[in-house]
């Protein structure tokens, strides 16, 4: 078990490096490390390095205080499992269950979670920086890389003082979270569902919270945060009224009157827009989740990076329109038109 660090060893430490680590001495390591943490004789303290520990299962054990550089843990079951003050650093945990896994105090500096399962999760104290790693050998290589939850669900985790510069939340389940006192500096949100999320004494210095859906009591609170990039705040009703007469002027005036209606990286998620006329309206990086646009015409209009999950676009004419990097979840788009818009050359783009 030249693995791992004998608690009384004075040599050099032993680590294993670039080894696909099997199901049965996975349990075998964590009850050695297990007497380490205990300070017991024969303990030993795991040493792994670009090891290879996807798909494993890892439930309840426990490797606080342990170092996994590098290491792969793709689809791993680590549900309950502690790693308290370990180091993490550049790990990639990329749709793996990590339910009521404590990562408190760990060093998570580049490491990956997209797809995750981190609900009840707990990063109190983790760094979770920028992380770079330097291979030797034949063929070295430097890789760098920002932590990532893209599309992770982590519900009610534990972020509080967690250092989160620069990590990107797109598309993230948030609701629950306490970020308070992170450091989320650079971060990115854009499509990212805050609801309920505590950002007391955060620091969200060019953070950017355009495309985030959040609900009103974190919106409020992400608006007295100086240095946060946010999107528009949605018209008043008369004002919006009178944007959308406008447009439709500028429409039939054939753009000689009127005004186009700009909705670009405005929060109008839950609005009803149905059965407007806004042909080539701009809405690129609006917040339009849970808007109802049942039978709009928005022909031509740019929704490049628009976030409309779960809105309503039954019937709707999107013939000609720019939706390249527009969030589509669980939209409805039963009946929609797309494809070439009539007397152009214009065509329903998505990628």
């Amino acid at each position: 078990m030249t693995a791992l660090e004998p608690v009384s060893s004075r040599s050099p430490r032993k680590v294993i490096e670039q080894m696909r680590i099997p199901q049965d001495l996975i349990g075998k390591i964590a009850e050695l490390h297990q007497r380490f943490l205990l300070r017991k004789p024969n303990g030993w303290r795991v040493h792994l390095k670009d090891c290879d520990l996807s798909g494993l299962d890892i439930r309840n054990l426990n490797f606080s205080e342990g170092q996994f550089v590098n290491c792969d843990f793709t689809g791993a079951d680590l549900e309950d499992a502690r790693f308290v003050d370990a180091d993490l650093f550049s790990a990639c945990f990329d749709r793996a269950n990590l339910t009521r896994t404590n990562f408190t105090g760990a060093d998570l500096r580049g490491a990956q979670f997209d797809g995750a399962e981190l609900s009840a999760a707990t990063l109190d104290g983790a760094d979770l920086g920028l992380g770079v790693v330097f291979r030797h050998g034949k063929e070295s290589s430097l890789k760098q890389s920002i932590s990532s939850f893209r599309n992770a669900n982590l519900r009610g985790t534990n972020l509080a003082d967690a250092k989160l510069a620069g990590a990107s939340f797109e598309g993230a389940e948030l609701s629950g979270v306490n970020m308070q006192g992170a450091d989320l500096r650079d971060s990115n949100f854009s499509g990212a569902k805050l609801v309920d999320v505590s950002l007391q004494r955060a620091n969200l210095t060019d953070a950017d919270l355009r495309a985030a859906i959040m609900d009103d009591a974190t919106a409020k609170h992400a608006d007295s945060v100086l240095g946060a990039k946010k999107a528009r705040k949605a018209p008043l009703a008369a004002r919006l009224e009178q944007i959308l007469n406008d447009h439709l002027l500028w429409i039939q005036s054939d753009r000689r009157q009127g005004l186009r209606a700009d909705f670009s990286e405005m929060y109008l998620a839950g609005f009803d827009l149905s059965g407007r006329i806004l042909a080539g309206a701009k809405f690129e990086r609006a917040i339009l989740s849970d808007a109802n646009l049942s039978g709009t015409i928005l022909a031509a209009a740019d929704l490049r990076g628009a976030v409309l999950v779960r809105a309503n676009l039954r019937g709707a004419d999107l013939r000609g329109a720019d939706l390249r990097g527009a969030d589509l979840r669980e939209a409805r788009q039963d009946d929609a038109l797309i494809g070439t818009l009539v007397g152009t050359t214009l065509a329903t783009r998505r990628e």
